[in-house]
Parts: structure tokens; C-alpha cells; sequence
């Protein structure tokens, strides 16, 4: 009686703790928007709809959810709460073809995508049977931006399709394909030689990517795959060796590939050229460095002079708004993810849930990393987007299924621990 006593104290204190937390997030919501709707002279009525909108989603979800599986409750109010974050930026500084409107529905899609993964990894078993089709499916998509009707160029790279106004970025839809694939094909596998067909699909995907000129993606992909390795085999030797390998292909790359050469030069000085290729990174260090530690405030800055403020800058011009505290927070709130992401991983009962944990975290920390340092000038700019903040429907809806596959493994490892708990009771009673 005493451990179901103590195991029933921790259940309620733990779910006492995510009520708070979501009660946190939807008052951030609900204040966030009254302030966007009534800071000017006529009330803005989207940012009032979104005022209530926004608390009730996040409540629905977290409720729904946390009913139908024994999901992660707080890395779910957490990945809600980033979402909004993105919906209430783009309220505030938002311009006619970059609306918040646009951002919610996307966000809804988002949501409905992460309902999807979790019931798709939780329902799906025998990944050895079909991983190789994945493989296969992977690359093809990552080949569809050469498609003669639907291939679009943006900024320098060919890594979008689309038809009319839609247009979607094949390489961040298969980043969970990816992480799949590459688990399915490690899982089980400590020797180097059976790793090698896996190895090749990875390399194959870095390769087209670095073709695209989408060198953020590659980034990811190959960082990602070395990590997955190494945690699935602890070779350390060849671990190293695909690192050494990834920075000659760096230098490579920088030796041959002009966007690169020109990325590096801005990352050097910045005002070489502030009026023109180093104008981005020029205005996001103004824009960081003006909003101080408080902020100015929702809608008493200028995130609007930053070029690509809502996609690849969004995090300069929620500093300059919040102010650094903020900013720090909401890198906190990542590395909360994150963290309790690795504790799934831990806590799974196969390697292949195991490793699909990992990398979908280390993807969604690299790309933190990689968006954050360029914006600050730690490291050249990438491309890539802050992770369920940033404006856009590939990105959002790509993350948001992905944590729907963690949190589909949380839930099964709630379950797989409950069924612990009875076996011992059963036995203690026997």
C-alpha cells in the first residue's frame, strides 16, 4: 500500500505542476493578444479572436491529448507555448503578405500533424520491414524541387515545390522520415559493416541537399546522423572519422560554393556591406542590442527593418521586444524540451524508440543552435528557422509531427512502466 500511496503522490504532484504551467502559457496568450488588440487607437479584432482562440486550443489540445495517451504533459504545454510565441510576434510586427491568421491555421494543421504522429509511431511496429521503402520514399521527395512544373528557387537554393500560392520545402517533411529511417537502420546494429547501407542513405540525402544549396539542411541532416551513430554504436573511432570527413567537405564547400564563401565574409564583419548582403545580420544585432533586458515592449520596436524578420530573424525581433531575459527563457524553454526528450529516450524499452527519441531532439537542438548563433553572429547564418516559432507551414507542421512521434513514445513508456508497477504489486501480493 505504501508504494501505490507514493507512486499516487507523485502522479498528482506531477499533474499539479503541468496545470500550473499551462496556466502560465494560456494567461501569456490571452495577455500577449489583449495588449496587440488594444494598443492602438481602433481595436485590431484578429488579435482579439486569437486573444481567446489561442487559451482554448491550448487547452483543448493539452486536455484531448493527455485523455487519449499518457503523453508527456509538459513537453506538450511547452511546444504550445513556442507555437503561440510565433502567432503573438507575428500579431505585433506582422506585414499584409505575413499574417497571423495565415500562422494560426498553419499552427492548427500543426497540431492535427502531431495528433497523427503519435498515434503513427504508437500504432506502427516491425520498422525493420519498412524502412528501406522510407529510405527510398526520402530521396525522391528530396529530389521533387527538380521537377520542371513544381521546382521553385528562393534565395539561392532549389529545395521548394509548389503549385500557385502553395509551396512546401520538401527537406523539412522528411527531417522525421529521416530520423526514422536512420533509427530503424541502427537499431540493433553495434557493427560498423551493417551500418553502411544506412550510412549511404544519409550520405546521398547530405548530397542533394548541398546540390539545392540548402546548406542549413545539411548541416542538420549530417550532424544529426553522426550523433544517432555514435549513440547507437559508441565507435568512437568512426564517429570522429565522419567529422573529419564533414569539415573537408566544409572547407570544400567553401572553397567552391560562393554563398558559402559570402556567408562567412558577412559572419567576419557584417559592415563590409550594411547597406546591402550585410544588411540582415547589421539590423539584428541593432535590433538585440536595442531591446536591452526588459524590452521595448510589443509594438514600440522596429523588427520590421530586418530583412526576413518573421522567418530566419524572428528570434533578433523577439528580443528586441521582450528584451534579453525573455530571449533566454524562451532558449530555456527549448533546452527544457530537450531535456525531458532525452529522458524519453532513456526510459524506452526498444532501441529503435530509443534512437528515434534522440535524434528528433538533437535536430530540434541543432536547429536552435544553428538559427540562434547566426542571429547573434556566433556562427555564419545557415538558413534554417527557429523551430515552431517562425512563420511558415513546412517548418511548423514538420516540427509539430515530430514531437507527436515523441510524445506517442512517452506515452508508451508511461504505459510500459505502469504495467511495471502491477507485475511488482501482483508479485508483492503472491
Amino acid at each position: 500500500m505504501s508504494r501505490q500511496r507514493t507512486d499516487a503522490m507523485k502522479r498528482a504532484l506531477m499533474r499539479s505542476n503541468t496545470r500550473l504551467l499551462l496556466t502560465a502559457v494560456m494567461l501569456f496568450q490571452f495577455a500577449a493578444m489583449a495588449l496587440i488588440a488594444f494598443q492602438s487607437g481602433t481595436v485590431n479584432r484578429q488579435a482579439l479572436i486569437l486573444a481567446v482562440a489561442l487559451p482554448t486550443v491550448t487547452a483543448l489540445t493539452a486536455g484531448i491529448m493527455g485523455r487519449i495517451w499518457p503523453v508527456d504533459r509538459a513537453i506538450l504545454i511547452m511546444v504550445l507555448f513556442l507555437c503561440s510565441l510565433g502567432i503573438v510576434t507575428l500579431s505585433d510586427i506582422a506585414r499584409a503578405d505575413v499574417t497571423p491568421r495565415t500562422q494560426a491555421i498553419y499552427a492548427l494543421a500543426g497540431i492535427f500533424a502531431m495528433f497523427v504522429g503519435a498515434a503513427f509511431i504508437r500504432r506502427f511496429t516491425g520498422w525493420q520491414k519498412y524502412y528501406r521503402a522510407l529510405m527510398v520514399l526520402c530521396v525522391m521527395a528530396l529530389l521533387s524541387p527538380y521537377l520542371p512544373v513544381v521546382g521553385i528557387v528562393k534565395n539561392g537554393a532549389r529545395n521548394w515545390v509548389g503549385f500557385k500560392s502553395l509551396s512546401v520545402q520538401p527537406s523539412e517533411f522528411m527531417k522525421p522520415v529521416m530520423i526514422l529511417c536512420l533509427a530503424a537502420g541502427f537499431a540493433n546494429r553495434p557493427r560498423f559493416a551493417q551500418c553502411i547501407p544506412t550510412l549511404a542513405f544519409a550520405a546521398v540525402c547530405c548530397a542533394i541537399l548541398l546540390v539545392q544549396r540548402d546548406l542549413g539542411a545539411v548541416l542538420l541532416y549530417f550532424l544529426t546522423t553522426v550523433l544517432m551513430y555514435y549513440a547507437a554504436t559508441s565507435n568512437a573511432f568512426i564517429t570522429l572519422s565522419g567529422l573529419g570527413m564533414g569539415a573537408g567537405a566544409a572547407v570544400v564547400a567553401y572553397r567552391l560554393i560562393p554563398l558559402v564563401q559570402t556567408r562567412v565574409a558577412l559572419w567576419k564583419n557584417p559592415w563590409s556591406d550594411p547597406t546591402d548582403k550585410g544588411l540582415q545580420l547589421v539590423q539584428a544585432l541593432i535590433a538585440i542590442g536595442s531591446g536591452g533586458l526588459f524590452g521595448m515592449g510589443l509594438g514600440l520596436g522596429r523588427p520590421r527593418s530586418i530583412p526576413l524578420y518573421y522567418s530566419d530573424f524572428i528570434f533578433a525581433a523577439i528580443t528586441e521586444e521582450f528584451g534579453l531575459i525573455f530571449a533566454i527563457g524562451v532558449l530555456t524553454v527549448y533546452v527544457l524540451i530537450i531535456m525531458r526528450g532525452l529522458i524519453v529516450a532513456f526510459n524506452a524499452r526498444t532501441s529503435f524508440h530509443s534512437l528515434s527519441s534522440l535524434g528528433l531532439v538533437v535536430i530540434l537542438g541543432l536547429q536552435t543552435m544553428l538559427i540562434v548563433g547566426g542571429n547573434t553572429k556566433l556562427i555564419p547564418l545557415t538558413g534554417v528557422t527557429l523551430p515552431l516559432v517562425c512563420y511558415g507551414g513546412s517548418s511548423l507542421v514538420s516540427t509539430f509531427f515530430s514531437m507527436g512521434v515523441l510524445l506517442g513514445i512517452s506515452s508508451m513508456n508511461a504505459e510500459d512502466e505502469a504495467r511495471d508497477i502491477e507485475r511488482i504489486e501482483m508479485r508483492e501480493e503472491i
